[in-house]
């Protein structure tokens, strides 16, 4: 499964979950606390198709075996009221009691239930068949301390600031300056924000526990990871160690370095234009998408530019224009010919670089005809486990592997991120992508639930992220066609900070199809049918966004 807002969160503490689904609903102590029936999943309609229901459980029958899946052995609770329990007890006839309460076991043997968490931190199951055979099992938990000491607040240290340091690549599978970045964030540990290359210079103005406070200019202020930031500049490169002791140069001898841009050129070559800023030094940077426009911000920096050279067929790029908004800012704002489809910022020979994506040409019949997309099946490392332990990194393979066939069935080359159950770096993925230059990127996985959320009420569908403006379309499109074939309740889209769609060169997004934690979901996870269906809902989506991009404007 998948830092923002969405419909339910994944379990930190489930190291099988997906680590990015939306925030729980409150969860409710239920009264009483037997485990309500699952309510049937809301069918989606739409004027083409009516999407078909779950396929009914298969039926097991086997001997008693009591497996609590979740919560596991010794797992500490993030909640001490109630949370949901799961599992299998290997019989489709057993009768299930878990501390008194009844619970319904489904023809396959599984089991979901919304229970009051034990005050002796102990579930016991107790399960019968009508031939008289039992079985008990039992589950021992921990709970977090109730009156943890607080940690001691972390003290900003400005002994030896500000200083001028420059910053590094953290990013152990990037060889190219376009994928190795420095997070920078509004708040020390909070979301990510700006994207600044290696070598850029900027000033330091203080360190707060893991992080380092720096300026972007004279307004503007941002957090990086100490990990991020190299020796002070003169002393250290790109790549040396953290640096961890003050500059024993005074503070008074660090003055801000306001680069000079003094020329600007827009080129057009085979499938992107070339925005090049002439600069002194690297400095930071960011980029914002609307519309079908683009805006280039470059911090630190004053513009003397009388002159910028346009190519006259330009497909992509029709106007750049720029303002100096501060003393120590300039704006660039780019009119497009059509929405933005991907960009990449780098440095070239003393020159700042934004590479803007051309459209791809796409057959209004056969939209796919020629695309090129990553296909990334979620996991491993990590994953969510079904009642009956279906692991996700092996259903999102399946999937995967359905989404390919279609995929190539109807044109498109498919790079496939994953291949067998090893497991597959997540930063490593969409690198990958951007070097085979696909023109689309989506991941899939399977949802799961937190500590306390009640399973019967909280969004349990269907749901798809995105984090850039350029893959809202498509997390749309994908979603409509999900949807559509899988008929699950339909969640939305989410703009959702997630490691695998934050790559600027294609649009990207993660797909939620389905919940590998629920029962109904998890059996018709396993299924070739239901596979193929989730697969199908996609490539729909795929083939709807590109034809969008034939489309008139």
């Amino acid at each position: 499964m998948p830092q923002f807002r969405r419909l339910v969160l994944v379990g930190a503490t489930l190291l099988a979950a997906c680590g990015h689904a939306p925030p729980p609903t409150t969860a409710p102590v239920p009264t009483p606390a037997v485990a309500p029936a699952a309510p049937a999943p809301t069918v989606a309609v739409t004027p083409a198709a009516v999407a078909p229901a779950l396929p009914p459980f298969p039926r097991a029958s086997g001997a008693l075996s009591l497996d609590m899946v979740y919560p596991p052995e010794n797992h500490t609770l993030s909640v001490r009221d109630s949370t949901f329990v799961f599992g299998s007890v290997g019989h489709g006839d057993a009768t299930l009691v878990i501390n008194g309460a009844p619970v319904r076991v489904n023809p396959n043997g599984s089991f979901m239930a919304y229970l009051p968490v034990p005050s002796d931190t102990v579930y016991t199951m107790h399960a019968a068949l009508p031939t008289g055979e039992t079985a008990v099992a039992v589950r021992r938990l921990r709970y977090p301390p109730r009156n943890a000491a607080p940690r001691p607040a972390a003290v900003l240290d400005t002994v030896g600031y500000p200083r001028l340091v420059t910053l590094a690549n953290t990013n152990e599978y990037a060889a190219s300056d376009t994928d190795r970045v420095t997070i920078a964030r509004p708040t020390p540990g909070g979301t990510y924000q700006w994207f600044l290359l290696p070598g850029t210079e900027v000033i330091a103005t203080g360190r707060l526990g893991g992080s380092t406070r720096i300026r972007l200019d004279s307004q503007i202020e941002a957090w990086v990871e100490n990990a991020g930031i190299v020796t002070a500049t003169g002393s250290g490169a790109a790549g040396a160690a953290p640096d961890t002791t003050p500059s024993p140069a005074p503070p008074a001898t660090v003055t801000p370095r306001i680069q000079r841009l003094t020329a600007a050129r827009v080129a057009a070559a085979a499938g992107y234009t070339d925005i090049v800023l002439s600069l002194s030094a690297r400095t930071p940077v960011a980029v914002e998408q609307s519309g079908t426009g683009m805006t280039l911000t470059v911090y630190g920096a004053r513009a003397n530019l009388d002159i910028i050279r346009f190519d006259t067929n330009d497909p992509t790029v029709r106007l750049v224009r720029h303002e100096q908004v501060s003393n120590d800012r300039v704006r660039f704002d780019v009119d497009l010919r059509h929405p933005p489809v991907g960009y990449l910022v780098l440095w070239r020979n003393s020159a700042l670089v934004l590479r803007v994506r051309h459209l791809p040409p796409i057959h209004a019949a056969s939209p796919l005809r020629g695309r090129v997309i990553a296909v990334d099946p979620g996991h491993p490392p990590g994953g969510s486990m079904g009642p009956t332990r279906l692991w996700e990194p092996e259903a999102t393979l399946a999937i995967g592997e359905a989404l390919k066939t279609m995929l190539e069935a109807r044109g498109a080359r498919v790079l496939m991120l994953r291949t067998s159950m090893d497991a597959v770096a997540l930063g490593a993925r969409p690198i990958q992508a951007r070097r085979e230059n696909a023109e689309a990127f989506v991941s899939i996985h399977l949802n799961a639930f937190a500590d306390g959320a009640n399973p019967f009420a909280a969004a349990r569908g269907t749901g798809t992220f995105f984090f850039h403006p350029q893959s809202e379309p498509l997390a749309r499109f994908v979603q409509q066609g999900m949807v559509r074939h899988l008929g699950l309740r339909d969640e939305g889209i989410f703009f959702n900070n997630l490691a695998v769609v934050r790559a600027t060169w294609f649009p990207s997004v993660l797909c939620e199809g389905a919940w590998t934690v629920m029962p109904e979901q998890e059996a018709a996870l396993r299924t070739p049918e239901f596979q193929r269906a989730y697969a199908r809902g996609v490539v729909d989506g795929l083939e709807q966004y590109f034809r969008s991009l034939a489309m008139p404007r």
